[in-house]
């Protein structure tokens, strides 16, 4: 049986309970004072380099770091490291990708204790460095992908209010780009705005180059709620491209509203920026809408201005393969031929074209002053393997000084560096040249194949556009050539081929060619003043055999009603050098003319026309007999002429050759 307790000891330890409370509640508070007095949050440095180490994927160090309460901001913590080190992944030698000697992370403990979610209303870097660094086997250190919170199930979202980077500065070195840029990353809050300032100055691919951005806040890149707005501009040597508009998610490339603005010198130069090859053009300002559709790039809406040439057209960029793929269409309504030099390495545009570089003024000097006509411009083999392109062209109207041209449309492939025109028509003379052209590298030259055919082109808008009188009369024929070169000039010195050219249903010609080929003087001079004079064409022959860059003749014929022009020789595409010659002579008796051979020889820059030695001295003659006895004078010039035999020795596959 218990006892009884006493009433004086209940009340004793009644009063010994909050002594005790006292003692405990002192000696806990002693404890955390004490804890406060010597702790050290850098104590927790190893953790932190530890989680930030796993989240980047390469080593990351902190010098001290700090914890601070802020109970007046809504008991907000703010994590502070000081002499933040981020490395390179393994294997890459170089400079640490980052140094940042104080970043500063406030999060937001009262929401998260209420909420649950992760909220940091500031992120603050000052005078932050980076090197931004690829090697020449692609080996890059830029950090990877890094999967935000709330994006894997049952993790907390993440929320950031707001991202400041004070003074930050960045190296780019790439081996690949052959680039070296300094730039500078600030963020600005004027007029109440945040806006993020990237500028650069360097040089890329070999050449100067300077870029200004100015974007959205560096939080807005993350708000796929709000446009995050885009102001950028780079320029290099005299290329430069402005971008300016919005994207609603620039992470997933969607939702773009964007200007695009391309000018410059030449488009070959946009290579190292797009990564597509073009061939040389006149300066050039091109404007479209750009925008991103199924992981697509698209250049919409074109319009734009190349040499004299206006362009216009859509086009379509996959970076996701292997290769970029370009595809599109493209048109020109007026098109000056000269603008298109380029495709076969000649100096495209004109002397007077506006806009040209020094270094373009240059090589134009330097080109009128090379003995050589055909393009020697080496075609950039590797180039070629860099993109597949797949563009329709259409040029309605072509216009220039003495191009019989008149249209041009084609459907342009280059699949893993093989260029293949098919087809390719170009209107010419009121008739068509169709075929292919077929280029296909192989090392560091190009296998060619080109076969076009000609059909009912006017031999007179022929002669008009080389000013050399009129005619009527239809033209078929054929042109073929295969060679292997590293330029124009090169696959057509070793090529071989034809070219075949025949007037099947006949014509006429102004009789000014035949008499300046025959010598006769006055019936010249009637032409040349404007007397309508032709001759009729029965049959038109001409045939060429292309062997090792030999272009030697197999027929030479045009027969008219009165005349036959005959001829022969050979031209040297090696050599660039012509030997050709070329006679009438007149079907039925005549008086007063010169039957003689007419030279044709020299380098194409530099051809000369003369007339043979024998032709001289009856020349001479003439005018010796005129002195002495005027109507001998004729003696020399009379001629009993060919005959009417079968024109083009009877069948225009089958021409009489004369050499």
């Amino acid at each position: 049986m218990s006892q009884p307790r006493e009433p004086g000891s209940v009340s004793k330890r009644r009063r010994l309970w909050p002594r005790r409370c006292g003692l405990v509640l002192a000696g806990l508070l002693g404890c955390a004072i004490a804890l406060w007095w010597f702790w050290d949050w850098n104590w927790l440095r190893p953790m932190a380099e530890a989680r930030l180490s796993a989240l980047f994927g390469r080593t990351v160090t902190l010098q001290r770091f700090n914890v601070a309460f802020v109970p007046s901001s809504g008991w907000t913590i703010d994590l502070t490291g000081y002499g933040l080190t981020i490395d390179n992944p393994n294997g890459l030698e170089g400079p640490d990708f980052a140094t940042v000697p104080r970043v500063m992370v406030r999060f937001a403990a009262g929401t998260w204790w209420r909420t649950g979610r992760v909220v940091l209303p500031l992120i603050a870097m000052d005078q932050p460095e980076f090197n931004v660094t690829q090697s020449a086997s692609g080996q890059s250190n830029w950090l990877p992908a890094i999967p935000l919170p709330g994006t894997v199930d049952g993790s907390p979202p993440l929320e950031i209010d707001a991202v400041e980077v004070n003074n930050g500065d960045a190296r780019i070195l790439m081996a690949r780009g052959n680039a070296n840029i300094d730039t500078t990353i600030v963020t600005s809050h004027a007029a109440g705005v945040d806006t993020l300032v990237v500028s650069g100055k360097g040089t890329y691919s070999g050449q100067p180059i300077t870029f200004h951005a100015v974007g959205g806040a560096v939080l807005s890149l993350m708000n796929k709620t709000r446009p995050y707005p885009i102001d950028f501009t780079i320029t290099s040597g005299e290329t430069k491209i402005i971008l300016k508009g919005h994207v609603d998610d620039p992470f997933a490339l969607t939702g773009a509203d964007l200007d695009l603005t391309l000018s410059g010198t030449d488009m070959a130069s946009l290579f190292p920026f797009i990564g597509i090859p073009t061939p040389s053009t006149p300066p050039y300002r091109i404007v479209g809408r750009t925008d991103f559709a199924n992981k697509h790039i698209r250049f919409t809406h074109i319009v734009g201005k190349v040499g004299s040439s206006d362009l216009s057209g859509d086009l379509d960029v996959d970076p996701n393969g292997e290769r970029e793929v370009l595809s599109g269409t493209l048109v020109s309504h007026q098109v000056d031929i000269a603008d298109l030099a380029g495709f076969v390495g000649s100096l495209p545009g004109h002397a007077s074209t506006p806009g040209q570089s020094p270094r373009q003024i240059e090589e134009r000097e330097h080109a009128a002053a090379n003995p050589k006509l055909l393009p020697t411009t080496p075609i950039s083999v590797p180039k070629l393997h860099a993109a597949d392109v797949h563009i329709s062209y259409r040029g309605e109207r072509i216009t220039g000084n003495d191009a019989p041209f008149e249209s041009i449309a084609t459907k342009l492939d280059i699949d893993n560096g093989h260029i293949r025109l098919a087809p390719l028509q170009l209107g010419i003379g009121g008739g068509t040249m169709k075929g292919i052209v077929d280029l296909n590298p192989v090392d560091d030259k190009v296998d060619s194949d080109i076969d076009l055919a000609l059909r009912g082109v006017d031999i007179g808008r022929l002669l008009q556009s080389f000013k050399l009188g009129n005619g009527r009369g239809a033209i078929d024929g054929s042109i073929k050539v295969k060679g292997r070169g590293a330029s124009v000039s090169e696959v057509l010195a070793h090529g071989d081929g034809e070219f075949r050219a025949v007037m099947p249903n006949g014509g006429d010609i102004s009789s000014l060619l035949v008499d300046l080929l025959g010598l006769e003087v006055a019936n010249s001079l009637f032409a040349a003043i404007g007397i309508p004079t032709t001759e009729q064409i029965q049959c038109a022959v001409v045939d060429f055999q292309l062997r090792q860059g030999i272009l030697a003749s197999r027929a030479l014929e045009i027969s008219t009603t009165d005349h036959v022009i005959s001829g022969g020789g050979r031209i040297d595409l090696s050599r660039e050098l012509v030997e050709m010659t070329l006679r009438t002579d007149p079907k039925h008796f005549t008086i007063g003319k010169l039957a003689a051979p007419i030279s044709i020889s020299g380098p194409f820059k530099h051809l000369s026309y003369g007339v043979s030695p024998d032709a001289a001295m009856r020349g001479g003659a003439a005018v010796a007999l005129g002195f002495l006895f005027p109507p001998a004078a004729i003696l020399p010039t009379i001629q009993f002429g060919v005959g009417d035999g079968s024109p083009c020795g009877g069948a225009q596959g089958q021409p009489r050759v004369t050499k």
